[in-house]
C-alpha cells in the first residue's frame, strides 16, 4: 500500500484525439466520438470525487463503446500509449498490497463493471498480480478499496502484524493488526486488507520471514552487529533503525518488510526473545 502522485496524463486531450481516430473502426470508432462528452464528464466526476467508489457516478455508455474501450486498453492505439508507460512505471513496492511484486496495471474501478474508465489514467494503478486476486471487489456496505492516487491516509502507517507465542515457541501464530484502529477510514482499511492484501499472501510471507529470523536474527536484521548486545533497549534501537530504513527505502510504511518489523517491535515478548537468541549466537 502506497500513496502515489496522480498521473500527469491529459486525459481529456488523449481521449478526444482517440475519439477522432477513424482507423479504430474495429474497436472504439465512431462510438467514442458519439459519446465523448459523456466519457469526459465521467472523468471530471471521478476526479472531483477523489476516486471514492461511493461518490463516483457510473456513466451509461453503449455496449459497443464499452467493448471498444476495453479493446483500446488491451492494445493501446497511438493516442493511448501512456497506458504502456504507466505499466512500465511500476514502483519497487506494489501501491495496492505493499508487496515487492509489480509489473501489471490494476483498474481500480474494474473495467468489466466500469468500462467507461477502462483507459482513464487515474483509474490505472501500477500494481502486482493482487489486481487479479482482488477480482472485481470495489466496495461493500460502507467499505471500499483504498485509492493510491487519492487516499492520503495511505501515507500513514496502517498495517502491522501480531506475532503471538504458542506452546512450541518459537513457532508462532501471525495475524495482521491495524496500526491506527481509530482512524475514520478504518472500515475501508480493513476491507482493503481483506480483499487486496491478505489474498496476496502476506501471512505466508510473514511466516517465512519469522522462520528465517528465529534461526539467526542477525541474518535477517541487517542493522544488528555480529557481537553481543548489552541490553534489550539497545537491541530495540537496532530494530527501530531497520524499520526506519525499510520505510524510507520503499517510500511507504505499509510495505511488507515494514509491516513485519513493526510487528516485531510491538508483539509481546518478541524483542526479548530475539535479544536472547542473538546473544546466544554471539556470547
Amino acid at each position: 500500500m502506497k500513496k502515489l502522485p496522480l498521473p500527469a496524463t491529459d486525459d481529456r486531450q488523449k481521449t478526444t484525439a482517440n475519439s477522432n481516430n477513424d482507423l479504430l473502426g474495429e474497436t472504439s470508432y465512431p462510438y467514442l466520438k458519439n459519446e465523448l462528452q459523456d466519457i469526459l464528464n465521467g472523468y471530471v466526476d471521478y476526479d472531483a470525487n477523489n476516486g471514492n467508489a461511493f461518490n463516483v457516478a457510473p456513466v451509461n455508455i453503449t455496449d459497443a463503446l464499452a467493448d471498444g474501450l476495453k479493446k483500446n486498453y488491451k492494445s493501446p492505439p497511438k493516442d493511448l500509449k501512456f497506458i504502456n508507460d504507466l505499466r512500465e512505471s511500476s514502483p519497487i513496492v506494489c501501491p495496492m498490497c505493499g508487496s515487492l511484486g509489480t509489473g501489471t496495471l490494476d483498474h481500480l474501478f474494474p473495467k468489466e463493471d466500469y468500462p467507461e474508465f477502462a483507459v482513464y489514467s487515474k483509474n490505472l494503478v501500477p500494481a502486482c498480480d493482487c489486481n487479479i486476486k482482488r477480482r472485481t471487489n470495489l466496495k461493500d456496505g460502507n467499505r471500499r478499496v483504498l485509492h493510491p492516487y487519492y487516499d492520503n491516509v495511505l501515507s500513514q502507517r496502517l498495517i502491522s502484524c501480531d506475532i503471538s507465542q504458542d506452546p512450541a515457541f518459537p513457532m508462532a501464530k501471525i495475524k495482521i493488526k491495524y496500526a491506527q484502529p481509530n482512524l475514520p477510514e478504518i472500515d475501508s482499511i480493513k476491507f482493503h486488507a481483506e480483499k487486496v492484501i491478505l489474498p496476496s499472501g502476506l501471512i505466508g510471507w510473514l511466516e517465512g520471514q519469522w522462520d528465517s529470523l528465529v534461526k539467526d536474527p542477525s541474518l535477517s536484521i541487517h542493522t544488528l552487529p555480529d557481537e553481543n548486545i548489552a541490553s534489550v533497549a539497545e537491541f530495540e534501537r537496532y530494530l527501530n533503525s531497520a524499520l526506519s530504513k525499510y520505510d524510507r527505502k520503499f517510500e511507504t510504511p505499509n510495505n511488507w518488510y515494514s509491516i513485519f518489523f513493526h510487528g516485531l517491535l510491538n508483539s509481546r515478548g518478541v524483542v526479548n526473545f530475539l535479544y536472547t537468541k542473538h546473544n546466544l549466537i554471539y556470547p
